[in-house]
C-alpha cells in the first residue's frame, strides 16, 4: 500500500511540476524581442524571436489579436519539446492575429505535433506568387513513427500556392494520428484546400496516417494550378489514412484553372481505409480544361468506406464518383447511401453517380460497391450531357445499385451503361422520366422502355416502380443551402405523403449490406421493414 501511494504522491507532483513550469508567451505589435514575452506589457515583436525560442510542453504562444505579424512560424525538435500536454499557438485579446508570411508558409511543423493551432488567420502573398502551403505538418521520421495530437481549429486561411492545410509524409508509414481539422475557412488557394498524403506504393501495406477529423469547414475558390502532369483545385482530399471523416463542411466554386484529367473533386478520398463522407454541400466545381470537376469521390484504392447524407449539385462533374486509378492498390467495399444530386455532370458526360475503372493495372477494378437509397435529378435543359447512373467502363465486380431514384426531365439520360460485361444488380429503383421518353444508352445502342432494356440484359429486374411519377416535393428546385447544419431542413427532394415509391424499398441487410441509422433528412429507418425508395424516409 506504501508504494501505491509514493506512485501516487510523485504522479501529483509531476502533474503539478508540469503546470507551474508551463509559460505563456505574448508577441505584440508594440512589443520588444528583449523583453521576456511573459505577459502583455512585456511582449515579443517578432516572429523570429519566437522561432529562436525552445518551448515546452504545456506553453502556449499569443499573437495580439487583429494585428499583423510578418514571417513565417517553424516548429522542428530543436524548438519544440515533445510531450504529452500540446503546445498552444493562438491570438489573445479582441479578434485574430494575422501571420503574413509572403511568399513563403505560413506555419510549418517538421518532425513534431503535440500542437494545437487556433484563432489566426494565415495570409500568404497570393497563389500566383506564393510557393508554399498555409499549414504545413511534414513527418519523415524513420521506422514509420507516427506523431500524435495535431488540431487546427477556428482559422483562416488565404492567399498560398499550394494547399491551405497539409498533412504530409513521406517516408514508409511515417505519418500523423489523431489529427482534428475544424471551424477553418481555406479560400484563394493555388492547389489544394485541406489534404492529406504520404509515401505511395501499390505494393504498400498499412498507412501513414491514422485518425484524422474535418469538420465544420468552409472551402471555397482553390483555383488550380496550371500543371499538364497534375490535377488540382479540390476542396478536401485525404490519401493514406486509415480511419477519417470529413463531415458537415461546404466547399464550392472551384477547380477553374485546372488542365489535368483525374481531378479535381470537391470532397474525396483515395488509398485510403474506413472513410466516411457525410453531411457536405458541394457545388459548382469546376473542370477547367480538364476532367472531373465533381462533388464527392471515393477513388483508387479506397476500401470499406462510405458516402452519405451529402448534397451535390450544379457540378461540372458527377455528383458522386467511384474510380480506380493505374496502379492504385485494391479497391473494395465502399457504399454510397442516403446522398441527394441536383443538376450534375454540366461537362464530359458525366452523370448524377459515375463509375470508373482504369484500363490496366487497376488491382482488380471495384468490388463489392453499394448504391441505395440515393436520389438523383438532372434536367437536360440545364445540364444537356447530365443524367442519373454512368458506367465508364468495365472492371465492376459485385456492384448493387438499390432503393434509387433517378429522376430526369427534358431527355437527360436515366442510365448510360457502355460497358454491358460489368456484373452490377438493379432493384428496386425508380426511373422516372418527365417531358420526354425515357433514355437508356445501354452499349451502343438507346433505349427507351423497361420491356426493350430488359431484352438485351438480366441486369435490371422487373419493378412496379418504373417510370410511375415519384411525387418528390419540388424536384429541381433545391438551393444552395451554404451551412450544412440546416441541409436536413431542405424539402425538395421529400416524398409526398402518397408518393408510390412510400415502402417500396427493400432492407438492404437481405442485399447483405449495411443501411446505415437514418436517411438524409436523419428519420430512422424502420428496422426489419420496408423502406421507402431514395433519400428520404417518411415517418409514419
Amino acid at each position: 500500500m506504501a508504494s501505491i501511494k509514493s506512485v501516487a504522491v510523485i504522479l501529483l507532483l509531476t502533474i503539478f511540476s508540469m503546470s507551474v513550469t508551463a509559460k505563456s508567451y505574448y508577441i505584440s505589435s508594440t512589443g520588444n524581442d528583449q523583453n521576456t514575452g511573459l505577459s502583455p506589457v512585456s511582449a515579443w515583436r517578432s516572429i523570429s524571436k519566437v522561432n529562436s525560442h525552445r518551448f515546452n510542453p504545456g506553453d502556449s504562444i499569443l499573437f495580439e489579436g487583429e494585428q499583423v505579424f510578418q514571417g513565417s512560424l517553424y516548429f522542428h525538435r530543436d524548438n519544440l519539446q515533445q510531450g504529452t500536454h500540446p503546445v498552444l499557438i493562438s491570438s489573445f485579446g479582441p479578434g485574430k492575429a494575422t501571420i503574413a508570411p509572403d511568399t513563403s508558409y505560413g506555419l510549418y511543423a517538421y518532425n513534431v505535433a503535440y500542437l494545437e493551432i487556433s484563432k489566426l488567420i494565415l495570409s500568404g502573398s497570393g497563389y500566383q506568387t506564393n510557393q508554399n502551403s498555409g499549414i504545413l505538418f511534414y513527418n519523415d521520421l524513420p521506422n514509420n513513427t507516427k506523431l500524435q495530437h495535431v488540431r487546427i481549429h477556428d482559422v483562416e486561411v488565404t492567399g498560398f500556392r499550394d494547399a491551405g492545410i497539409a498533412i504530409g509524409s513521406w517516408n514508409g508509414n511515417s505519418g500523423y494520428s489523431d489529427v482534428s481539422i475544424t471551424n477553418a475557412v481555406v479560400h484563394a488557394v493555388g492547389s489544394e484546400g485541406i489534404t492529406s498524403w504520404g509515401y505511395f506504393d501499390q505494393r504498400k501495406k498499412g498507412y501513414s496516417h491514422q485518425s484524422i477529423y474535418v469538420g465544420n469547414c468552409h472551402v471555397y475558390n482553390i483555383y488550380g494550378l496550371q500543371k499538364k502532369d497534375k490535377h488540382s483545385g479540390s476542396g478536401i482530399v485525404l490519401s493514406d489514412v486509415d480511419g477519417a471523416t470529413i463531415e458537415h463542411s461546404v466547399v464550392h466554386s472551384s477547380g477553374a484553372n485546372n488542365l489535368h484529367c483525374g481531378g479535381p473533386v470537391g470532397i474525396w478520398a483515395w488509398d485510403a481505409n474506413a472513410v466516411t463522407i457525410q453531411f457536405n454541400e458541394v457545388y459548382n466545381m469546376q473542370a477547367g480544361s480538364g476532367c472531373d470537376g465533381g462533388g464527392l469521390d471515393l477513388d483508387g484504392g479506397t476500401t470499406n468506406s462510405v458516402m452519405q447524407y451529402n448534397y451535390s449539385h450544379d457540378n461540372d462533374g458527377p455528383g458522386f464518383l467511384v474510380a480506380q486509378f493505374e496502379w492504385a492498390r485494391p479497391m473494395h467495399h465502399n457504399t454510397i447511401r442516403y446522398n441527394i444530386s441536383q443538376n450534375d455532370g454540366r461537362k464530359n458526360n458525366y452523370k448524377g453517380i459515375s463509375l470508373w475503372v482504369a484500363d490496366f493495372n487497376n488491382s482488380g477494378g471495384i468490388n463489392n460497391l453499394y448504391i441505395h437509397n440515393n436520389t438523383i435529378y438532372a434536367d437536360g435543359a440545364i445540364v444537356p450531357t447530365g443524367g442519373g447512373l454512368r458506367v465508364m467502363s468495365s472492371g465492376l465486380h459485385n456492384v448493387e445499385v438499390w432503393n434509387n431514384i433517378f429522376y430526369t426531365e427534358n431527355g437527360a439520360a436515366l442510365l448510360a451503361v457502355e460497358d454491358t460485361t460489368n456484373l452490377i444488380s438493379f432493384g428496386n429503383n425508380s426511373f422516372y422520366s418527365k417531358g420526354a421518353p425515357p433514355k437508356f444508352n445501354w452499349g451502343d445502342k438507346t433505349y427507351t422502355s423497361l420491356e426493350q432494356l430488359q431484352k438485351v440484359t438480366s441486369m435490371i429486374t422487373a419493378s412496379e416502380l418504373f417510370m410511375r411519377k415519384p411525387k418528390l416535393r419540388k424536384a429541381g428546385k433545391g438551393k444552395t443551402i451554404g451551412y450544412t447544419g440546416e441541409l436536413v431542413s431542405s424539402k425538395a427532394y421529400k416524398l409526398k405523403a402518397h408518393s408510390p415509391l412510400n415502402g417500396k424499398g427493400v432492407w438492404p441487410e437481405q442485399l447483405q449490406f449495411n443501411p446505415g441509422q437514418h436517411d438524409f433528412f436523419l428519420n430512422p429507418l424502420p428496422l426489419k421493414k420496408p423502406l421507402d425508395v431514395g433519400a428520404h424516409q417518411r415517418t409514419r
